[in-house]
């Protein structure tokens, strides 16, 4: 395509050079542009705007977008366009160059601050029940039937948005449910996907190291329903929201078009009838905008209800059969490293989840709480370089909600673990936990710290007794620690497993 072609009616300020140019691929990272690509430059630094676009020029790129008020970089013959978002150029851009796929597939967007991976995880296997072949987007990568890609952005910059939707349709996907974070909408990445749904799921406090409140937070989650949602394409576009949550509430009442809650509360559209929760799953019957239909899931507690009442909710509103949604219900293990069970010690559940905010700490521990263990064992920490005041919040609810809690390293990248942990000790201490011994752990109530991640998980391991339910939060799917400057293998689950195969030998 021509680049003036690309980004005809969007707002930059000018274009040096041939706007006549041909493109012939998309790139924003300098290191990878092709021959003939169309380069954007996402940097805020004006010394890497340069250097990265200078990059890109001597790399092939026949043109380069980036901010103004940069010198300009050496580009022979190439084409610079100034402009002051390059993201949102870059969105138009990527949606013209691969001919907007999400016109033609039924991308459902989930927001929130949890239960967006489980929800995605969900409406896959309800799509593919129904007979539709269905993809992902999000937190664990980009999958279809037939691949995995793994990214390292829970929503992709809008060129691998584009270009993963474009391949899915290629290969007969016609669904697709994807992840949209509140950075991501912040920056843009989402606003050129046509919805056929969007999924409130919750609002806690997360990412405030970048919004600053809670309130920037959720006005950047709202955009996707007072903003991208109204502009779809798709003319029964819906919004699906969490009426039990305050910010819910809040949603559906902006929310301009076709909506539909869902949740515990009785005056909502899709709720529950009746429900029983074990240590095995959920069994439920559903009421569903006048339809009744009894689900059976290996998932665990009222958290996983929730997301099986929105994937259900979406699918009710797209006029999938409900025999459809009682099967991907309950052929669905959810998501890796989503209250994961993982063999341990007999008579012990192990659980490895992600759960690395206050509130879906709290959300996981009352969860499990409720299934009436004989004790609750959490080990959990905090990641450094990020959000700090959430540590004694954590703290605090490890605290409350736990039997035996283990304080141990999450990610704790440049900073002193023993200072992130000192900080959670803080919360904790208000609660009515104390430090303990590992030999009198087997039997009493109280907390350890354990610095080292392998050994506060060894501690939980040997301490758990038959009737037990272990839970090691934050990290969940991740096969890796941050430590430094360092990334060391490091996977939960399969310490879980090391260790309970030494106990057992």
């Amino acid at each position: 395509m021509k680049l003036i072609d690309l980004i005809a009616g969007t707002e930059y300020s000018r274009i040096a050079g041939n706007s006549d140019v041909a493109i012939t691929g998309l790139s924003y990272d300098s290191r990878r542009v092709s021959s003939g690509d169309l380069f954007f430059s996402t940097a805020r630094d004006p010394a890497a705007a340069r250097a990265n676009s200078a990059q890109a020029f001597n790399r092939g790129a026949r043109a380069v977008v980036m901010r103004g008020g940069v010198d300009e970089p050496q580009r022979s013959a190439g084409t610079l366009v100034e402009c002051e978002r390059p993201r949102l150029l870059m969105g138009v851009a990527a949606a013209r160059f691969f001919n907007a796929p999400s016109r033609r597939l039924d991308l459902i967007g989930v927001t929130g601050t949890s239960g967006k991976t489980t929800t995605t995880y969900l409406l896959r296997s309800i799509f593919e029940a129904a007979g539709r072949k269905a993809g992902i987007i999000g937190t664990l990568g980009i999958l279809t039937g037939s691949h995995e890609v793994h990214g390292g952005l829970t929503t992709p910059e809008a060129i691998d948005f584009e270009a993963a939707l474009a391949a899915m349709e290629q290969e007969g996907v016609r669904a697709v449910a994807a992840e949209i974070s509140s950075i991501g909408l912040e920056e843009g990445r989402s606003d050129q996907l046509s919805l056929r749904a969007a999924v409130f799921t919750n609002l806690g406090r997360d990412h405030l190291d970048y919004h600053g409140t809670t309130a920037n937070y959720f006005a950047a989650k709202l955009r996707l329903f007072t903003e991208l949602l109204p502009r779809s394409s798709h003319p029964t576009a819906v919004a699906v929201v969490n009426g039990d949550d305050p910010y819910g509430a809040t949603v559906l009442e902006r929310v301009r078009g076709k909506k539909i809650s869902f949740g515990m509360g009785a005056t909502l559209n899709v709720r529950p009838l009746e429900a029983s929760f074990s240590t095995t799953g959920i069994s439920a019957t559903i009421g569903a905008c006048g339809r009744r239909f009894a689900i059976t899931s290996p998932l665990l507690g009222e958290i996983n209800l929730r997301n099986i009442l929105g994937a259900s909710a979406v699918s009710v509103a797209l006029g999938i059969d409900a025999d459809a949604v009682v099967e991907g219900v309950r052929r669905c293990p959810g998501a890796p490293g989503r209250l994961e069970a993982v063999p341990g010690p007999a008579g012990a559940k192990v659980l490895v989840d992600y759960a690395h905010k206050p509130d879906a700490l709290r959300a996981i521990l009352e969860t499990l709480r409720a299934l009436q263990p004989r004790r609750l064992i959490c080990v959990f920490g905090c990641g450094g370089d990020r959000d700090r005041g959430k540590r004694p919040i954590m703290g605090e609810i490890a605290g409350r909600l736990s039997d035996l809690a283990i304080i141990t390293s999450d990610n704790p990248r440049s900073e002193n673990p023993h200072a992130i942990i000192a900080a959670i000790e803080t919360g904790i201490r208000q609660t009515a936990l104390h430090p303990i011994s590992e030999a009198a752990a087997s039997r009493n109530q109280g907390y350890i710290v354990e610095a080292d991640r392998r050994e506060a998980i060894a501690i939980a391991l040997r301490v758990a007794r038959r009737g037990d339910i272990v839970v090691i939060a934050g990290k969940g799917h991740e096969d890796y620690q941050l430590i430094g400057n360092e990334k060391l293998d490091f996977d939960d689950r399969v310490v879980v497993r090391e260790l309970t195969a030494a106990m057992q030998g």
